[in-house]
């Protein structure tokens, strides 16, 4: 029997919020020259397929290193997943009629294996093997097209055989598989395919997607991406120079008519915080005086509590926010009044718990992924405007490092994080990834975090980098999301695929920093 590790991970949720639990196999999701298989039972949901999936695992526990897999038994469900129409192309993951559906086809397409075998238990005996030209409206008829939202073809097999004769069914199978020169799937090619790519790969195929828009009222999702596309063009000389077109994309700000409607929030302000690379860019006193008036909006405040425009619950959200606009306006001033603007809004918050996470706010007491990613973007964002003998910065750190302790502990093989951190099969979501990814790398770059987190960032990177399509398209961005009332209410947040402003905002944000933290790295 191999020796090889395998882990069992819930990768989605049934329609009454129970787990749907996976084993995937220690090697699966390494580059080696291996036949990956997803095995799957159960689909109909009714029949008790628990041992006949069993038996088909001792099989492949007992296969040779050339192939690994991933496994999944369904059954216990109730749900009609062989009846359910594929592929689904919306209800992610709102979708309460057929959660696990949507939960499955995101897994098995993600995973992308070379071939899925679907272990049916039954009589009378038949195998069908399902290509790119098959259409019957089945889950392994619609993988093997490539229609949905999938990075490619995944044929199938579907096998029916009594259960008394599994394990010798399945060895045939894998025999024949191995005897007619297995090669990997159009998924797997193009997953890894994405992986191969550098961060300033990546970071290129974003910068001519995303950051060419500035819709009002301007929101950070859009003004991030104009930050990433001046990131990108000092790391890639072959990069355009953005600058003078960004100039004309936002020279309205400038205006008191412009301005005016767009400094209501904290989303609104944050959605400026380009200005400081236009401002050393172009040397613009303009620049500045934006950045300013827009840090300026941040009263005045007592201790304990939270200025104006700041949600007076303290959420996550504002921290990034805060910290991101009167940290720029700290390093072209050294006025240290914005300096204890944000360093006393993140001391105060009292939202983090005792095992590092943050609630979204003092009201919400819900570990939501993007909350916790906002947390995170903020305190590298606060530290690295903070001198280092500033008097709050120690304790920034250690508050810092503690919840990047606690969210290392909750990351998925995949690399990714969850909707919901603390209830593991929400779904995994990028926007929440790639700003903990994002803040990993900068404090390692910077020197405020040690190198325990490396091998983290490195599976978060990875993980980010395969749910981009070279075409800019995202899998899995939480919506907008305010403070929600249940949980529930972030279970069935919709998650969006493709093109996303905020997704993408974040992703290159994460590249461009990689890139500086590679460089950095073999520099030294």
């Amino acid at each position: 029997m191999s020796d090889r590790t395998f882990t069992t991970y819930p990768f989605g949720l049934t329609s009454n919020e129970k787990t749907l639990n996976g084993l995937v196999c220690g090697d699966f999701q390494t580059t080696d020259s291996i036949y990956r298989i997803a095995l799957i039972s159960g689909l109909s949901g009714k029949i008790n397929s628990k041992k006949a999936h069993e038996e088909a695992l001792n099989v492949f526990l007992k296969a040779s290193e050339e192939l690994s897999f991933i496994a999944a038994d369904l059954s216990g469900t109730n749900a009609s997943l062989a009846e359910f129409p594929y592929p689904a192309n919306d209800g992610y993951f709102f979708d309460k009629t057929c959660p696990e559906s949507r939960y499955l086809w995101r897994w098995i397409t993600m995973e992308a294996p070379d071939i899925v075998l679907e272990l049916n238990p039954g009589s009378p005996r038949s195998i069908k093997y399902y290509t790119g030209d098959s259409n019957d409206g089945s889950l392994l008829s619609a993988l093997a097209s490539g229609r949905g939202q999938t990075p490619g073809p995944i044929p199938g097999i579907r096998l029916t055989c009594p259960a008394e004769t599994v394990g010798k069914e399945v060895e045939a199978v894998i025999d024949k598989m191995r005897s007619d020169s297995p090669r990997p799937s159009d998924a797997r090619y193009e997953l890894d395919r994405r992986s191969e790519r550098s961060p300033l790969d990546t970071a290129r195929i974003l910068g001519t997607i995303y950051g060419y828009k500035l819709d009002e009222p301007v929101n950070y999702v859009q003004g991030v991406a104009i930050s990433g596309r001046m990131r990108l063009s000092k790391l890639d000389a072959a990069y355009p120079d953005p600058a003078d077109s960004i100039v004309k994309l936002v020279e309205f700000l400038t205006t008191e008519a412009g301005f005016a409607g767009n400094d209501k929030t904290g989303p609104n302000l944050a959605a400026m915080c380009w200005a400081e690379e236009l401002l050393e860019s172009t040397g613009g006193e303009i620049w500045k005086h934006l950045l300013l008036k827009a840090a300026n909006t941040y009263s005045q405040f007592k201790n304990g509590t939270a200025p104006y425009p700041c949600h007076p619950d303290f959420g996550c959200e504002d921290m990034f926010f805060i910290s991101a606009m009167c940290g720029r306006a700290y390093k072209i001033t050294g006025d240290e009044q914005y300096l204890n603007t944000y360093s006393n809004f993140l001391l105060e918050a009292s939202i983090q718990q005792n095992d590092g996470l943050f609630w979204h706010c003092r009201s919400t007491p819900y570990f939501w992924g993007r909350g916790n990613g906002f947390a995170a973007l903020a305190f590298a964002e606060g530290l690295t405007y903070m001198p280092e003998q500033h008097s709050s910065r120690d304790q920034l750190i250690a508050m810092h490092a503690h919840h990047l302790d606690g969210l290392s502990k909750l990351q998925q093989p995949s690399g990714m994080w969850t909707q919901l951190l603390d209830f593991p099969g929400t779904y995994q979501e990028m926007s929440a990834t790639c700003m903990i990814g994002y803040a990993m790398a900068r404090g390692i770059r910077k020197g405020w975090l040690d190198q325990r987190f490396v091998s983290v960032l490195e599976k978060a990177w990875e993980g980010v980098n395969r749910r981009i399509s070279n075409q800019g398209g995202l899998v899995d961005v939480c919506t907008g999301t305010g403070f929600q009332e249940s949980r529930e209410d972030y279970i069935y947040r919709a998650a969006e695929y493709g093109y996303d402003d905020r997704g993408g905002s974040m992703a290159i944000w994460f590249a461009t920093e990689m890139e500086r933290l590679q460089r950095s790295t073999s520099n030294r």
